[in-house]
């Protein structure tokens, strides 16, 4: 079980260690699903169209995707 401050900590110390997608250069945010909170690139929430949307897309595998804590242990 985390505390309050615990879970802040933990979301800021990995905003801080990787703000910007190595792929793209966005920035990245913090969602939930799944039960987790994730630290993702903000462009795979997106839907923009053109060639920008395809690639982002395409190397949709690349981009900053990765939990930060699983909710039931929180």
């Amino acid at each position: 079980m985390f505390t309050n401050h615990e879970l802040v900590y933990r979301i800021e110390t990995e905003l801080e260690r990787r703000p910007f997608c190595t792929q793209c250069g966005q920035p990245n945010t913090v969602t939930e699903h799944d039960g987790a909170l994730w630290l993702e690139c903000s462009a795979l929430g997106e839907h923009r169209g053109g060639l920008r949307a395809l690639l982002s897309f395409d190397l949709a595998s690349f981009h900053t995707r990765r939990p930060i804590l699983e909710l039931a242990a929180a």
